[in-house]
């Protein structure tokens, strides 16, 4: 079986929520709205529509469409300047490019987030990137991560998804693959994840690659 590597990029690739969190208020501020802390993190994981129009409703003088790409563009600009990179993500990105391993960014953020990540990211860590542009349907749908899979010629059982929102998880299981679930926003995964780790930098980078190889992880 052909396997491949599945990252989600918000809380699991970098630490960008504080971002999007502080933007949101920002814009919320500039338009007159309410909108919270607590509302900022119901936001982490849902697709960029509902935030959205939940703005939208509350006053907001914008198209919905236009909330995204103003708040996004921003989160994005900030992201080129100084990258957020969460512990282990650069040094595992690094050695899944050595290994020539397929890989894909699946992520509920705009296209120009994605790519503002992809232009950051080690030189042939990441073949593409699966973005809210790319699909009709957002996680928790499966279609993200099916559609990733599908265009790395993998078979979702053998593939490894990434993922540290319940609405990732949800897509990830969704589509076939195997989950490794991150705490970095909650403290256990919403559904059965194969393992449970802090960050990135927990992962033994050998056996992780033996595994997508089918092979025996080498001894210390």
């Amino acid at each position: 079986m052909t396997a491949a590597l599945l990252f989600d990029m918000d809380g699991t690739l970098i630490d960008s929520e504080p971002i999007w969190h502080a933007e949101m208020r920002a814009f919320a501020r500039s338009q007159r709205i309410e909108w919270s802390t607590e509302d900022a993190h119901w936001t982490t994981g849902r697709p960029m529509v509902e935030w959205a129009e939940r703005m939208r409703e509350r006053g907001a003088g914008m198209e919905v469409a236009s909330i995204i790409d103003t708040i996004a563009s921003r989160v994005a600009a900030a992201v080129r300047e100084e990258t957020p990179w969460l512990p282990g993500s650069i040094r595992l990105l690094e050695r899944v490019a050595e290994a020539g391993v397929p890989a894909a960014l699946v992520t509920n953020a705009t296209a120009g987030n994605a790519q503002a990540l992809l232009e950051a990211a080690p030189t042939g860590a990441l073949r593409f990137a699966i973005s809210a542009d790319d699909v009709a349907r957002s996680k928790p749908d499966p279609e993200p991560y099916a559609t990733a899979i599908r265009r790395l010629g993998a078979d979702a059982s053998a593939c490894i998804a990434f993922e540290d929102s319940s609405s990732g998880a949800r897509s990830a299981t969704a589509a076939g693959a195997r989950l490794w679930f991150l705490t970095t926003q909650l403290p256990a995964s919403p559904v059965p994840a194969e393992r449970t780790i802090g960050t990135l930098a927990d992962i033994d980078a050998d056996e992780l690659l033996a595994l997508v190889r089918g092979a025996p992880a080498p001894r210390p």
